[in-house]
């Protein structure tokens, strides 16, 4: 009997509910994920549709069974990586879509001042670049502002963008401040300049100067401060007269430090041997550098830098602020002589006298308040006119014999015999109150 080799008749017939069932394998473009504005949750519920659509054949051919019977598997660790991926980088895009569609200058200035990411290279033209600085302007946000006058600088030629900004005031001050945050004081005095402010200008090139930390630097980057901003704008003439003695006082100080730097070193002057320098005259004020030379240099002549009746000259210091000064020196290294020749002038008729232009009851202030010995102060003590005042700084320096001498010259016996009962007994001042008291010469009040 042959075997039959005629193709079986047999059909695979399907029941109405699987007829109803779409076919999981196929995935047309409708069905796949597209970029569009479909919102996160669109896009996980469409993952979720996705996974539990397609059923999974990885790892063996398909059945015929499989297919007509949507029989469902399992999703692998890898398939659900890569669909997570996918949806990963469509949100990305999503949230990036923005940055190529040209928004409205205001709307860009409410995402700056949200917080949120803005692009502002859509802006290409110079009209859309100056309708966002004004739009930031409007807002009245400093940030908005800066980002936009920042981005019409960098986007734009210099004259352009000075134009612009020149007609604005508001980011004129707000490109200003950002400027001196940033420490960009090349741009800032250009700016300054340019806008006639040439007093802020001059002030900011000083501060500039001063702020360097080696004198020769200093005294460099002051004389070309001078000479660009100072000396040239007769509006700041007073200033000028200020910033120039700074640059004379400098240039006398620098040759007066390395003289006497180098004597110090070599220990063959007194001066510097008995009282050692502590501290350097180096970038020091008038007064200070006055100071100094009253110590170190009293006697030198007016032909030297550190002559000190020079240096008052020069920078015009008043004689009280000299005399002031000079005792104060001198009086710190016990020059008796030297403040008794402060003090003496000549007369008309060729004589001398003793003349202190800051009064000689300051003078016993400023001994008592440098140690000087009583002796030194009673010698200048008795040279005040106002004997109640004389009387009174006699007490509190502990003079006793101006006190003694004061007192018989007012006649009073009874608080001369007051103040002897306050000495110490058997001391020279006290046996000298007591031969004043017994003096049958004096005509004592009665």
């Amino acid at each position: 009997m042959e075997a039959d080799t005629r193709p079986s008749t047999t059909c695979i017939t399907h029941s109405k509910e699987h007829d109803r069932k779409p076919l999981a394998m196929t995935h047309s473009r409708s069905a796949s994920l597209t970029l569009g504005k479909t919102s996160d949750s669109d896009l996980s519920s469409s993952l979720r549709n996705h996974q539990t659509s397609v059923p999974n054949f990885t790892g063996s051919q398909p059945g015929i069974d499989d297919i007509v019977h949507h029989k469902k598997t399992q999703q692998t660790a890898t398939e659900i990586a890569k669909l997570e991926s996918e949806v990963n980088f469509l949100r990305r895009a999503h949230a990036r879509q923005d940055r190529w569609t040209k928004l409205e200058p205001k709307e860009t200035v409410k995402q700056i001042i949200k917080g949120e990411i803005y692009s502002l290279e859509l802006y290409k033209s110079k009209e859309d670049k100056v309708a966002f600085l004004d739009a930031a302007i409007e807002s009245h946000d400093g940030n908005a502002i800066t980002a936009a006058v920042l981005f019409l600088r960098n986007t734009v030629k210099k004259s352009i963008f000075n134009q612009e900004l020149m007609e604005r005031a508001v980011a004129v001050s707000h490109y200003l401040q950002y400027l001196k945050l940033h420490y960009d004081f090349s741009e800032l005095l250009d700016m300054l300049g340019m806008l006639g402010r040439n007093e802020e200008a001059a002030i900011l090139k000083y501060k500039q100067s001063v702020a360097a930390t080696n004198p020769e630097v200093k005294l460099r980057n002051l004389q070309t401060c001078y000479r660009t901003h100072f000396e040239t704008d007769s509006s700041i003439s007073h200033d000028a007269g200020h910033v120039k003695q700074q640059i004379e006082l400098l240039e006398r100080q620098l040759p007066i430090e390395k003289s006497d730097k180098q004597m110090e070193l070599e220990g063959r002057t007194r001066i510097f041997k008995e009282h050692p320098r502590k501290a350097s005259v180096l970038d020091t004020s008038v007064i200070t550098t006055l100071y100094y030379c009253c110590f170190y240099h009293y006697d030198l002549s007016e032909n030297s830098l550190a002559c000190p009746s020079v240096i008052c000259k020069k920078h015009g210091l008043t004689d009280k602020q000299f005399m002031w000064v000079a005792l104060s020196a001198r009086s710190r290294i016990r020059d008796w002589k030297g403040i008794e020749a402060l003090f003496t002038t000549k007369n008309w008729y060729g004589g001398t006298k003793m003349k202190a232009v800051i009064g000689f009851e300051k003078v016993a202030e400023v001994l008592h308040k440098t140690g000087a010995p009583t002796d030194a102060i009673s010698k200048y003590l008795r040279l005040v006119d106002d004997s109640d005042k004389k009387l009174e700084l006699g007490k509190k320096y502990k003079c006793h014999e101006v006190v003694i001498d004061t007192l018989v010259a007012n006649r009073e016996k009874g608080e001369l015999q007051a103040y002897q009962q306050k000495l110490v007994p058997h001391t020279v001042e006290f046996y000298y109150a007591a031969d004043a008291l017994r003096n049958s010469s004096i005509k004592w009040k009665s």
